[in-house]
């Protein structure tokens, strides 16, 4: 089944269209254009001529093109522009006439909940509480939640273009309208904010395309290189906070110069920005996590809860867990043997935790490691690790860095054939304590592999224990390990160079 989901913002225009699978969903396309429906309502009180024609002509061609593509159901949202123009029942009607697909207006609390599923889809929360933000055209969504339930929403009327009409313009910001401006957004956000305290928060998320934007500029005016992905990136309040200062001083034209920021944009990113900063500084956060999802990507999952696959859809709420088999099944890689490997590999890992005093994320990323080392295979048997490493550097992986990604990637790389030396180009474009960590999580996937060489499942469990001087390497298993001893052996060295000692390896009895 495919489904589409369009979301009529004050901004830009999106459609999201995916395809429903029995573990989730895939991203199958997507759209985007800036109508700038919201442009003058807030002044106006109604949606302009030219936004009305373009705003119905852009949501016809979004359900012809998804229609093409065979899609099932079409799901259609309006936001704040549409909520409060007085011909936004006009414009409504035109495009069902148009297209007969009946867009429903939502609350700004409808809107928030929306917003939160999406974060917690591609962000992982854990066991923290966060605050959540949405800038959006006309207004500002702001939730506390944690990764099960909302505490706490408010729709904030600080959108970037009620500012930019309540401004007048896109011009310079004097240093007296700056001030204004900050009083402006503290006096309608104070309230919320004070609130969100007392509930508590240790993480702050942002999503947007206001929020993406920035936070990515900021990266590239710092002479950072470009991210592959927004989703989970981070940014600090003081470069945005600084980045805001540099903003208001220019020229549309000079704004839309600046890297990272679309031409499009540049009317209105500099209040965006103000408006940023003063949210971060209210939140008294020193940074921001960049969160790729939003309203549609909710929508979506909003529609699969009471309807997807039949009821089959479990969501998983750990979006890193959740990417990563999502992977597995694209790639036919559903298999126990996957499962063992990185049952063995956690083992290992954990056998030699005094050796190598790695913690949590190590661990995770070789769990992940060691689910993915196969899908290569989808490729071809000679070289899947390469192909493995390829296809997991260039997967969407959500709730992953470019950086955790690019590691996982590489661990999956060096599992198998040589292990990587120092010169290697892959590892020295790592700073060296990271470049350790690939080395040593892939030899212990090296071994984990070797130990279920028959691919049977037959090792239980595994010991490491020192014996005088060295590490033995004790195997359990109810039936003939012959096959399993022997390949371990030949696929140790990586292992003992790693953990700086000599291992030999033999049957435990003793279980």
């Amino acid at each position: 089944m495919k489904l589409a989901a369009i979301d009529i913002g004050t901004n830009s225009i999106h459609m999201l269209l995916v395809e429903v699978q029995n573990r989730g969903f895939e991203i199958v396309d997507r759209e985007k254009t800036m109508v700038k429906l919201g442009q003058g309502v807030f002044r106006s009180g109604r949606l302009s001529e030219r936004a009305f024609t373009e705003g119905v002509n852009v949501v016809r061609r979004y359900c012809k093109l998804a229609e093409s593509l065979g899609v099932t159901d079409i799901i259609a949202v309006a936001t704040s522009a549409v909520r409060e123009a007085q011909n936004g029942g006009d414009f409504l009607r035109a495009i069902h006439e148009c297209t007969g697909v009946d867009p429903r207006v939502i609350s700004g609390a409808v809107e928030a909940r929306l917003i939160f599923l999406a974060v917690r889809h591609a962000i992982d929360i854990g066991e923290q509480r966060v605050l959540i933000f949405d800038i959006g055209g006309g207004s500002v969504e702001a939730v506390v939640a944690d990764k099960t339930r909302l505490l706490l929403t408010e729709s904030l009327r600080l959108g970037v273009q009620r500012l930019l009409d309540r401004h007048g313009g896109s011009e310079p910001l004097s240093g007296k309208e700056q001030v204004e401006l900050r009083d402006y957004i503290r006096g309608d956000a104070a309230d919320f904010f004070t609130k969100a305290k007392e509930f508590g928060y240790s993480k702050v998320i942002g999503t947007s395309g206001t929020v993406r934007t920035l936070c990515e500029a900021t990266h590239l005016t710092a002479g950072g290189a470009a991210w592959n992905s927004t989703n989970a990136q981070v940014a600090r309040r003081r470069d945005i906070k600084e980045l805001a200062k540099r903003l208001a001083d220019m020229t549309e034209a000079e704004r839309a110069g600046v890297p990272g920021i679309a031409r499009q944009r540049a009317d209105a990113i500099h209040f965006g920005a103000v408006l940023l900063s003063h949210l971060m500084e209210l939140a008294e956060a020193e940074e921001i996590t960049v969160c790729e999802a939003s309203l549609r990507d909710g929508l979506i999952l909003d529609y699969l809860d009471p309807h997807g696959s039949n009821g089959t859809h479990k969501p998983v709420f750990e979006p890193r867990r959740r990417s990563v088999l999502e992977l597995m099944y694209r790639y036919d890689r559903e298999d126990p043997h996957e499962r063992h490997v990185a049952d063995l590999a956690l083992q290992l890992f954990d056998q030699s935790k005094t050796l190598h005093q790695l913690g949590e994320p190590e661990r995770e990323l070789l769990e992940y490691a060691a689910l993915l080392h196969g899908v290569g295979q989808h490729v071809n048997f000679r070289g899947r690790h390469k192909h493995g490493a390829y296809i997991v550097r260039h997967s969407p992986l959500r709730g992953f860095t470019d950086q955790e990604i690019e590691e996982l990637s590489l661990v999956v790389k060096f599992h198998r054939r040589l292990a990587p030396d120092s010169g290697n180009t892959d590892l020295a474009r790592l700073p060296k304590p990271r470049a350790r960590v690939i080395r040593l999580l892939s030899s212990i996937l090296r071994v984990a592999v070797a130990l279920d060489r028959g691919d049977t499942q037959v090792v239980k469990a595994v010991r490491l224990r020192e014996s005088n001087g060295k590490l033995e390497l004790l195997i359990a298993g109810d039936r003939d390990l012959e096959l399993e001893l022997w390949a371990a052996r030949r696929k140790l060295k990586p292992l003992s160079r790693a953990l700086r000692a000599g291992i030999a390896v033999r049957r435990d009895d003793s279980q």
